[in-house]
């Protein structure tokens, strides 16, 4: 598919030089990141170049507009080449009160600025990390957005999107997360002598079985609201099948078979200003999730012959998950926000819980240094992680970041797995 995107992108730009083009703009970003795990002593390096490009055609109200991203780091490269957007843009085009994009896209739902629930149409590429920059990561879609301005305070908009495109993890990090999984189930599997084969089997979807969703935007009183509708499938694959032979030998062969369950999603999202507080803002975003059924048939295959059979309910009924806070500027720039989460998005079903999300910053009269705070505590078990840190920025146009990570709670707990360390970037834009 990234290849598929890369040549598309090419033949577009390239196709731009035939027509008549009044203004182009070309712009972007290089970091240099670094950061070093204090559990397993790693220290991980690397680069990345983003460019994003720009172009009227013509004099008309058409742009065309590209992001490319360039990356390279020690370990794990994973998709060092990959296009952000590459899309044709309408703005009062073809009519007066519509709006479209058709290409490429990554599309921002969602009223809230904290793992909105909403805001779940774009596959994400696989990351440990929560920082903002991979909390905000998005793989494109293939698709149609058109909006539709009926009147001065509301819009109608509308998303057809004709292919399936799946969150990014790598095969064997998706391997070990889910052999540990059947290693904590079935205590009489040897990991070291277990061999695993993931298949999976991807949703149908094209011209005339496409992925697509509505949404109304408008103001009710004061407060800015969304009613939008999705239907689609989830963008993580789940075990359908699952066959696990024991040989004699005590070692293990593990064939499992996995789809992506149909969904559709019922999403509300508002915001508006509390008037009891100046420079204060309440947002909040909801979802209730209907998922098509779905079991996990395990079959285990013993030496002797005898087969043991075992279904896991994935998921059997609708489930909400929201995203609820309030923030606030104070006149001296100190910036708080806090926020109720039910649910992130690695969680679905049964798994989802509760959350309390909490961040601070400031930013010093000329504007060179920004330190900040931001804490996530899980309100199932208690584990916590802190992440410390600052901006500095010598001029205009660059931009030093130090940020240090502590997460407490169990291994097994939701934020006591995250990895402590220290992160180090340097960014220029141009």
């Amino acid at each position: 598919m990234e290849k598929r995107l890369c040549f598309l992108l090419v033949v577009a730009l390239l196709a731009l030089y035939a027509l008549p083009v009044r203004a182009s703009e070309l712009s972007g970003e290089a970091e240099m990141f670094s950061s070093y795990d204090f559990s397993t002593g790693d220290l991980d390096y690397g680069t990345r170049v983003d460019l994003d490009y720009t172009t009227s055609l013509g004099d008309s109200n058409y742009f065309f507009q590209a992001g490319l991203l360039l990356k390279y780091q020690d370990e794990n490269n994973f998709r060092p080449l990959r296009v952000k957007e590459a899309y044709l843009q309408g703005i009062q085009a073809p009519w007066e009160e519509v709006d479209f994009k058709l290409g490429f896209l990554q599309l921002t739902w969602g009223a809230s600025d904290v793992m909105s629930p909403v805001d779940s149409i774009n596959p994400r590429p696989f990351s440990a990390s929560l920082s903002e920059e991979a909390l905000e990561d998005k793989i494109p879609i293939p698709a149609l957005d058109a909006e539709w301005y009926f009147s001065d305070f509301w819009s109608l908009e509308f998303l057809y999107q004709v292919d399936f495109i799946p969150n990014f993890v790598p095969a064997s990090v998706e391997e070990q997360l889910f052999a540990g999984g059947l290693l904590s189930q079935f205590s009489g599997l040897n990991p070291e002598a277990l061999t695993l084969s993931i298949e999976k089997e991807y949703p149908e979807v094209g011209f005339t079985s496409p992925i697509w969703a509505i949404r109304a935007r408008g103001m009710v009183s004061d407060i800015d609201v969304a009613f939008s509708f999705y239907h689609g499938y989830f963008l993580s694959g789940y075990p359908r099948s699952t066959d696990i032979v024991i040989s004699a030998d005590s070692s293990s062969t593990v064939q499992s078979v996995w789809g992506f369950p149909e969904r559709s999603i019922l999403g509300l999202e508002f915001q508006g200003e509390l008037f009891a507080l100046e420079g204060s803002t309440f947002r909040g975003d909801l979802a209730l999730v209907f998922p098509e059924k779905w079991e996990h048939q395990i079959a285990v295959h013993y030496p002797d012959g005898s087969v043991e059979t075992f279904t896991d309910t994935t998921f059997t009924s609708p489930y909400l998950k929201a995203s609820l806070g309030v923030d606030y500027t104070t006149e001296s720039d100190w910036y708080f926000s806090i926020n109720y989460l039910l649910g992130n998005p690695f969680e679905e079903g049964k798994d989802v819980s509760s959350y309390l999300y909490f961040h601070t910053d400031y930013t010093t009269e000329d504007g060179k240094w920004k330190p900040m705070l931001t804490s996530v505590l899980s309100l199932q078990d208690g584990s916590m992680v802190n992440m410390l840190g600052a901006t500095y920025k010598p001029r205009d146009n660059w931009e030093v970041s130090f940020s240090f990570s502590l997460s407490s709670g169990a291994s097994n707990s939701k934020l006591g797995s995250l990895s402590d360390g220290v992160f180090l970037s340097v960014d220029y834009s141009f």
